[in-house]
């Protein structure tokens, strides 16, 4: 009766969000909006919440050592995702981070939300009082990864926290970073840019994060690293249709403000690896798990 029940709550996963893309493109030298659409709607940000999961934990851990293991308290039990990191392992926190935010890696997020000196719940409120200090009032955060769908927020909302998070020089270094070993006892994981903008080197990023689950749609909240026409200019996407039309939304709104690529990389569906497609796999896996 119970794994009945609960299957009929995972179908529920199943029903997509109705919702549009919505956009801005933001001068943060000038504070001022470039253009957009829907500026406040209110959407499902998947692991977009790890910007805010981020500037959290660094402001309140205080234990420059903090180690942290990937446990059953960590395990995706709403998309049925998985990790590479290693479990019952101690990561130095600090590594944890990286995978968190460079490869959007839903356990470490998950285990540095319970490693800051706080319970975990404590960390969610943490995150709620911080969007509400930022001015983020359309913002609301259940979980600390973005799996959840009542994980919401609008474009406008998240011009905030990107502003705010301009000024930690962890989260720029982070957001540049193409690829990293993340070093787990004695196993080094090799882990790459859920960003292909980054990955490929197509642009510089002065805050780059990523996000994906079925109801929210392909997320970005990407500022360029270089000085466009004078300015500092970032694109935040919502409900982008996939990865490559997410990138090539920002790369063609940022080329059309002044701002160059690296290379000139064709992005299209073939040639886009997507390291956040988990979603139908994931939950195929977790619903057979508990049909067993």
């Amino acid at each position: 009766m119970f794994k009945k029940s609960l299957l009929s709550a995972l179908c529920l996963f199943f029903v997509p969000f109705v919702t549009a893309q919505s956009y801005v493109v933001y001068d943060f030298t000038h504070n001022r909006v470039l253009e957009s659409r829907s500026p406040n709607s209110v959407q499902p940000i998947a692991s977009v919440t790890k910007l805010m999961t981020a500037v959290v934990f660094l402001e309140n851990n205080k234990n420059d050592k903090c180690t942290a293991s990937i446990t059953e308290e960590d395990y995706d039990y709403l998309k049925g995702t998985g990790s590479k990191l290693p479990q019952y392992t101690p990561i130095a926190c600090s590594e944890l981070l990286k995978a968190m935010f460079i490869h959007s890696d839903n356990y470490a997020a998950h285990a540095l939300a319970r490693s800051a000196g706080m319970s975990r719940a404590q960390f969610i409120k943490k995150m709620n009082q911080k969007a509400q200090e930022l001015g983020m009032n359309s913002t609301h955060f259940i979980d600390s990864s973005g799996l959840s769908n009542h994980n919401v927020s609008s474009v406008m909302d998240l011009v905030k926290l990107a502003k705010y998070s301009l000024h930690k020089t962890e989260l720029k270094n982070l957001s540049n970073t193409r690829a990293v070993y993340i070093r787990a006892n004695r196993q080094n994981v090799f882990m790459q840019n859920t960003n292909k903008l980054v990955r490929e080197e197509i642009f510089d990023a002065a805050l780059s994060k990523t996000g994906y689950i079925r109801e929210s749609g392909y997320n970005l909240v990407f500022v360029n690293k270089h000085i466009c026409n004078n300015a500092t200019i970032g694109v935040i996407s919502l409900n982008n249709a996939s990865s490559a039309s997410r990138s090539n939304f920002t790369k063609n709104k940022l080329e059309s403000y002044g701002c160059a690529t690296i290379n000139d990389l064709v992005i299209n569906d073939a040639n886009d690896e997507n390291f956040e497609a988990y979603d139908e796999q994931g939950m195929d896996r977790l619903i057979k798990q508990i049909a067993n």
